[in-house]
């Protein structure tokens, strides 16, 4: 029915204490001996020669092997959770595997497909986590690593490729938004935050009792889904959040000249506190100190000894993120678990699903199909959630590979099963998503009717609305190698966005940047296989900046998505811009999102005085035509 459920415990596993992943979130060769097993395991061992694996480490939540095929380079065998979206050349239960390389050898390929469904039918990543454990080597300095994954592979921005020849194409800000991901949850309540910086690192992202604008449209945001609310911390400006934050405002002579002593006074007057409570310190190394070679790991790590109190530790690099909620989300939650009640059949926790609007309507859908839900975790992380997670038997995850390293978290051990069924963007997508969750419930006897009553006051509006966008085009523009953006939910925090665009009636353009032939042409296949009418949309290259600038003013397109806020390449070709901020979920959300893209597009500004609003290739504004 959609979704991927798996079970209850890991496979192999004691069901009584469940010991922590202490791999996850982690980078960490691995020795020969553990070579020797996973290609045993996988299969490899009966391809024969050449091949074998020469090297294999744990990367945050996944694990490769490096294979020798008897070339310069090895062949990387990649093993992930299996989600709803994995494609794969070996799909489990619980895992997908694939290799990383276009090119391997059909007999290495026929080995791992001819063992893989026997030996690897009861693993998961949990027990395979457990079993690299042992290895003695782990980490060991000296072990070799897997090649690195192509740099295609992962987001890319102006925040870690400064000066890179495509940055004028870049309009999904991968790497802002990885950097920037703990701004989607709301730790406040969890931790005393201390601060290594100087004052104008607190202006990054300022919180204040009225609405900023990011220079980032951050997916988390709900300025364009809620304009006249103010922002959340708005409310919680009360005496427990007062001194939720301390700082140690460095000076340019500290930088200059060197001031330990700060960094010492601020640690010892907070662990000193006696009304911490159950709050753990939160303790974030930013980037002057970093790049002023202080030793800060260190004098954090010795206060932690000296007080005996927990202060975790993050640094502005996006993998330093992945384990700053263990305690709570794998130590409590295993905790809680061992002594809850049975769950209560029916209940499920919503995992993932934010908004003020969209998920309080998808609550009360499930309640009409007879689903109970339990809690709405993520982004509110309060321990008093987590508490209560045991009491469903069913957790419900929202595709968003941002959050990944939190719902490894939540699910690793866990009693609780879960599915991650496509997120219920549109009307589609919203009726798919009800049938994969209460059909893992056996709650689907009568969910023809629940739905026809649920859509039944908004059938007339979505068709007028639908008829009105067939009128419009949007535009999308996408760098050859991030094809993912457009062909896996996840990546654009859940929203399949080429299905749900198509499905309201606009037509699409898309524009892709031209760096490697071979991975263009692969690209537009893939998008191209999105589309259900594709005589209705458009897939065109570019190559240059000042290519892209005439593909932009040729198309038809009346907006373009864009990440950037107020993006000057748009509105100097007469294009209005939107972003993930205008979808929201369900049938209401979908009507809303309607609403606000048709008012994008037929939004005249840009269209009409665009020539007025010219740049020259640095971003300065020309003069009047």
């Amino acid at each position: 029915m959609g979704g991927l459920r798996t079970g209850a415990y890991l496979p192999g596993a004691p069901t009584g204490e469940q010991r922590q992943n202490s791999l996850g979130g982690r980078v960490v060769a691995l020795g020969p001996k553990s070579c020797a097993a996973l290609a045993r395991l996988f299969g490899i061992e009966a391809a024969g020669e050449p091949y074998q694996v020469v090297s294999a480490a744990w990367k945050d939540h996944s694990l490769e092997l490096g294979v020798d095929v008897g070339e310069d380079e090895p062949a990387v065998l990649c093993v992930e959770r299996r989600k709803p979206e994995s494609r794969g050349l070996l799909r489990t239960r619980h895992l997908n595997v694939y290799f990383r390389n276009h090119d391997v050898a059909p007999r290495l390929l026929g080995a791992v497909q001819a063992a893989g469904p026997r030996r690897l039918k009861d693993w998961s990543l949990d027990r395979l986590a457990k079993l690299l454990e042992q290895d003695p080597e782990a980490g060991k300095p000296g072990l070799p690593m897997p090649p690195g994954r192509d740099e295609g592979e992962r987001p890319r921005s102006l925040l870690d490729t400064w000066g890179a020849p495509d940055s004028y194409a870049d309009f999904f800000a991968g790497g802002e938004i990885a950097r920037s991901q703990l701004d989607s949850v709301d730790p406040s309540v969890l931790f005393q935050s201390i601060q290594h910086c100087e004052f104008e690192c607190i202006n990054v992202t300022p919180h204040a009792l009225t609405s900023t604008v990011s220079l980032v449209n951050y997916p988390w945001d709900e300025r364009v889904r809620e304009p006249m609310q103010p922002p959340p911390i708005a409310g919680a400006m009360d005496d427990e959040l007062s001194d939720g934050m301390v700082t140690t405002d460095l000076t340019e002579d500290d930088v200059v000249f060197g001031n330990p002593e700060k960094l010492n006074e601020v640690l010892e007057y907070v662990t000193a506190k006696e009304d911490l409570g159950e709050k753990l310190i939160f303790f974030s190394n930013t980037c002057l100190p970093t790049v002023a070679g202080e030793d800060v790991e260190s004098v954090v790590k010795r206060w932690e000894k000296k007080s005996g109190k927990r202060i975790l530790y993050l640094t502005v690099t996006p993998r330093s993120m992945n384990n700053l909620f263990q305690t709570l989300l794998v130590d409590r939650r295993l905790e809680v678990e061992r002594s809850a009640p049975p769950p209560v059949p029916g209940r499920v926790n919503l995992i993932g699903f934010g908004g003020r609007r969209a998920a309080p309507e998808l609550v009360e859908l499930l309640g009409a199909a007879g689903v109970d839900v339990n809690v709405r975790f993520l982004p509110d992380v309060r321990q008093s959630l987590v508490d209560r997670l045991p009491q469903a038997e069913l957790n419900v995850l929202f595709p968003n590979d941002t959050w990944q390293h939190i719902y490894d978290q939540l699910i690793f051990g866990s009693r609780t099963a879960h599915i991650t069924p496509q997120a219920p963007y549109g009307f589609q997508g919203t009726r798919r998503w009800l049938e994969s969750v209460a059909g893992e419930l056996g709650r689907s006897a009568d969910l023809d009717a629940v739905w026809e009553r649920h859509i039944e006051p908004e059938r007339e509006r979505w068709e007028r609305l639908r008829s009105q966008a067939r009128e419009h085009r949007l535009g999308i523009v996408v760098r050859d190698e991030e094809s993912f953006f457009l062909t896996t939910p996840g990546r654009s925090w859940g929203v399949p966005l080429l299905e749900a665009i198509e499905e309201m009636g606009f037509g699409i353009d898309v524009l892709v940047r031209v760096g490697n032939p071979e991975v263009a042409r692969r690209t537009a296949g893939l998008v191209r296989k999105m589309f259900s009418d594709p005589s209705r949309h458009s897939i065109r290259e570019f190559d240059s900046f000042e290519f892209l600038r005439e593909r932009l003013r040729q198309s038809e397109a009346r907006a373009f998505l864009s990440y950037h806020f107020f993006d000057w390449r748009l509105s100097e070709a007469g294009k209005g811009s939107f972003s993930i901020q205008h979808f929201e979920m369900g049938t209401a959300g979908a009507l809303r999102t309607l609403e606000r893209l048709l008012g994008v597009c037929e939004t005249p500004f840009f269209n009409r005085y665009g020539r007025f609003l010219g740049r020259t290739r640095e971003g300065l504004r020309r003069g009047t035509p």
